[in-house]
């Protein structure tokens, strides 16, 4: 699979771009082929997607030269393209399962190019890393570079997470490049690191989960984990976990119900070693690939404390002048916040949140999709303490202080900007409605936006009962917790103004 063996040659021009493109065109017509599945990752679809999405960077692209990532892509994607050609027209097992390991690649492939070219423009160098300390990491490795090769990424890792030599690299090499062309990007570390989640111990999880664990399957698809579960069909509580082919960064996991059924399920934010061992406490996931000891993770369980985040002097002092406090949900006002939603890092109560996804996932406050969530926990000092030693904030455990101390600022100036920006113009709550004040006749009326020379407390947005004419209040009532833990689940939540 690795072709290139870490080199690209030549310059990558249009030519080239549209001999992968003619390419891809034709394994999009391989309906009918019968070593390919009908189910993701479908190759004709893949192939499609994937050449449609590179004709936008086409267009969008003057000089493709000048980007040395898709050189690498264009080149891998070629030689992956010729070995499907191959591959199609040889019979047997083998042929079979080596196509649709290719079906994967080209799935990542796709999800990749269109992580680090959305719209079919480069952005890979601003690309978010969810996990807060993978993204440290990788910035300080690597500033602001997409993609390295394998073996400088090796080094950069290997300095705060020893990696062994010999099959455990190799192990760990192929975990990891899911686009098989002997370079690590940006993405592909991503998604690494929020499926061996937590970073303090990532390497220990991965050598738990995916090197000695039983139940890990490599490459495998939703089709394939049903086969295979079928020789376990009498055990209940039978199970294996791979990696989402719909849903890169969070794990599938299949298992055989106490009815003799096989389902799989993708635990939504949490890790992988949490939701085994809550589904082995529940009696379903008890034998792993059908073996009758089950690994024990406990050692991952707790292995992570929480991230303690300290108010700074400049933090206290500006909601102090909002009548509120930085460790307030913004939402609910009543709770802390103990939830950090990624990759955003905006903070808030994890019970606002739980009532927030059941019908919406992206962030209250910018928009972002949810890709996970950290429980932390805000440290507030008193004011004497903070009017003699204003903290600076601090991630523990704290492996370099500076940096540390650096990183978090930074994230909770993201934090400030936005969400002060969110309370200053967030819908408001009606006032009492002495015929109904269910949520279900809340209309959202966006009001002209105020003049230059209108006052701060002027606000642009109002929630009004029954869609009724507006008022403008004269001082900014706090938005309730039910206004948010209350609506019908089964209508879109209410619109939050976002900064222009």
């Amino acid at each position: 699979m690795h072709a290139l063996h870490g080199r690209h040659s030549g310059n990558l021009d249009r030519k080239t771009m549209e001999k992968l493109i003619q390419g891809l065109d034709g394994l999009s017509r391989l309906n009918g082929v019968p070593h390919l599945q009908r189910s993701h990752p479908y190759l004709p679809d893949i192939a499609r997607d994937t050449k449609e999405h590179l004709r936008q960077i086409l267009d969008k692209t003057s000089d493709l030269s000048q980007n040395p990532y898709l050189q690498v892509t264009v080149n891998s994607l070629l030689a992956k393209t010729a070995q499907c050609s191959e591959m199609v027209n040889k019979e047997g097992t083998m042929a079979r399962r080596n196509l649709t390991k290719l079906s994967l690649i080209f799935s990542h492939i796709l999800c990749e190019l269109r992580a680090l070219f959305p719209g079919g423009r480069f952005q890979g160098n601003s690309y978010r890393i969810t996990k807060l300390e993978a993204s440290k990491f990788w910035g300080q490795m690597f500033g602001a570079r997409c993609f390295v090769r394998w073996e400088e990424f090796r080094d950069g890792l290997h300095s705060v997470h020893p990696i062994g030599d010999g099959p455990l690299e190799s192990a760990l090499r192929t975990t990891i490049d899911l686009t098989c062309n002997d370079y690590i990007s940006v993405f592909e570390f991503d998604i690494f690191s929020r499926l061996f989640q937590p970073w303090e111990t990532l390497l220990q999880n991965w050598m738990l989960l995916a090197v000695t664990h039983p139940g890990y399957m490599a490459f495998l698809t939703y089709d394939e984990v049903k086969d295979l579960l079928k020789g376990q069909i009498h055990k209940p509580g039978s199970y294996i976990f791979r990696l989402s082919c719909t849903h890169l960064g969070q794990w599938a996991i299949g298992y055989v119900t106490s009815g003799g059924s096989i389902l799989q399920t993708i635990p939504h934010n949490k890790s992988l070693h949490d939701a085994l061992r809550e589904g082995e406490r529940e009696g379903l996931y008890l034998y792993p690939n059908g073996l009758s000891s089950n690994p024990d993770l406990s050692a991952l369980t707790d292995a992570a404390p929480n991230t303690v985040i300290q108010v700074t002097q400049e933090q206290w002092e500006l909601y102090s002048d909002m009548d509120s406090t930085f460790q307030t949900c913004k939402i609910c006002t009543d709770n802390e916040k103990n939830t950090r939603l990624q990759p955003c890092g905006h903070l808030l109560c994890d019970t606002c949140l739980n009532a927030w996804q059941k019908s919406d996932n992206t962030c209250p406050f910018c928009r972002t999709k949810i890709t996970g969530r950290e429980e932390v926990h805000i440290a507030a000092l008193s004011d004497v303490e903070q009017t003699k030693n204003p903290p600076s904030t601090t991630v523990q455990p704290d492996h370099d202080n500076a940096a540390s101390n650096v990183w978090g600022a930074c994230a909770n100036n993201v934090v400030d900007d936005e969400e002060v920006d969110w309370i200053r113009n967030r819908p408001l709550p009606p006032p009492p409605d002495s015929h109904s004040t269910s949520p279900h006749h809340l209309a959202i009326r966006v009001l002209p936006r105020a003049p230059t020379d209108s006052p701060p407390s002027t606000f642009r947005g109002s929630l009004i009962p029954g869609g009724s004419r507006p008022a403008i209040p004269t001082r900014r009532p706090m938005l309730q917790a039910q206004d948010i833990l209350s609506r019908n689940p089964n209508t879109l939540p209410p619109t939050l103004p976002r900064r222009i």
